[in-house]
């Protein structure tokens, strides 16, 4: 008899240091606001492993690398993660678009995973957040797009590629967040003035990621994961139709827009029609980053936000640039927002760091920006 209550205490005994081991490990876990506030200044490796296009399969063998090079970017060494670091980034966020990289079941070609995680690994190495996220599978061109019929017809496939991407990375660390989706428009591409049926399509998505990814466990039961708004867009009708989707983890997700305004002064000439275009750094635009910013800060109450995206396009104005960029981090820095710089390669337009080689062309704003970065 004794012998049978030792033993049954022991198993008890047993149970309540499992229960206590796994308590420590969600408690370790950190929240969406920590990581926020531990990921400073963040960078995107854009026009590299979100490049995509008809045209890559028709004229190229398809491989990762063609896909990595399609936009005009090298194939991505892992030491760019050490620089990074170096340079005084926390975080990097990886567009992927994973469309042609997986069959019509949904079911993710092999080296194509094995790229993004040879990136992620060299991320987390690097001791950097990383991101990653699904990117032009949204957007004008993608095949997710915020309408019912689209989640009614998409869904399924959706759910499988990201559970697919979760069980891959389900032991990583905290260090590494998902992100459910880039850009997201409707079947008509509008951007800034979403239907009814666009944000229902939207919020659905969202829902239908966090749901995948926590039914994968481990790591992905408490890991933060990212929420954008409709078309990732900042604009007022957007935030608000934004809703936070329900979690079975408590304080693990993150809200997320881009900012890229005024537009006349981040975009070209060509790229804008609703306002005009402007190469100054004016009382006018340093007015507009405020507000827009501030917009962002009072949208979510207490969720935490990312700037996924921003950048001014080389308007041969680095001076102004500086101006705005640094604005924008302060003004983020105010609000609490973690923030990450877009970057596409190209100088001409919106790169700032050269991936392969020592000589940056903008060092400059990359230094405002990290000392800038650095005071909040």
């Amino acid at each position: 008899m004794k012998k049978r209550f030792h033993a049954v205490l022991a198993c008890v005994l047993c149970v309540c240091i499992l229960f206590s081991v796994t308590g420590a490990l969600a408690a370790g876990f950190e929240t969406a606001a920590e990581a926020v506030d531990h990921m400073g200044l963040g960078w995107n490796l854009g026009n590299a492993l979100d490049s995509t296009g008809d045209w890559i399969l028709q004229y190229t063998e398809g491989t990762v690398r063609d896909f990595e090079t399609a936009w005009g970017n090298p194939v991505t060494p892992v030491s760019l993660m050490q620089k990074l670091k170096r340079l005084g980034f926390g975080a990097v966020r990886i567009p992927i678009t994973w469309a042609r990289h997986f069959d019509d079941k949904g079911n993710m070609d092999g080296a194509w995973m094995d790229r993004v995680q040879k990136l992620v690994d060299a991320a987390m190495d690097a001791g950097l957040y990383c991101i990653i996220n699904m990117h032009h599978d949204t957007g004008s061109d993608g095949w997710l797009r915020a309408s019912r019929a689209n989640f009614n017809r998409n869904r399924e496939k959706f759910e499988h590629i990201w559970r697919q991407i979760a069980e891959r990375f389900a032991s990583y660390p905290q260090e590494l967040l998902f992100e459910g989706f880039n850009e997201m428009v409707d079947e008509s591409n509008v951007w800034d003035n979403p239907s009814t049926d666009g944000v229902t399509a939207l919020n659905l998505y969202n829902q239908a990621f966090v749901d995948t990814v926590r039914s994968t466990g481990a790591n992905n039961a408490r890991r933060n994961l990212v929420c954008c708004t409709y078309a990732a867009s900042c604009s007022e009708r957007c935030m608000r139709a934004f809703r936070l989707p329900k979690d079975s983890a408590r304080d693990h997700l993150i809200a997320e827009v881009h900012m890229y305004n005024p537009s006349g002064f981040a975009f070209r000439d060509e790229d804008v029609t609703w306002e005009p275009t402007v190469s100054n750094y004016s009382t006018t635009v340093e007015q507009t980053v405020d507000w827009t910013v501030e917009g962002i800060g009072n949208a979510f109450g207490n969720t935490p936000v990312i700037i996924g995206e921003f950048a001014a396009f080389n308007k041969n104005n680095t001076e102004d640039r500086v101006k705005w960029f640094t604005r924008v981090i302060r003004d983020a820095g105010r609000i609490g927002a973690v923030r990450f710089i877009w970057d596409n390669g190209n100088a001409a337009e919106m790169g700032y760091i050269d991936r392969v080689g020592a000589k940056d062309p903008f060092p400059e704003i990359i230094r405002a920006c990290v000392e800038e970065a650095g005071r909040w």
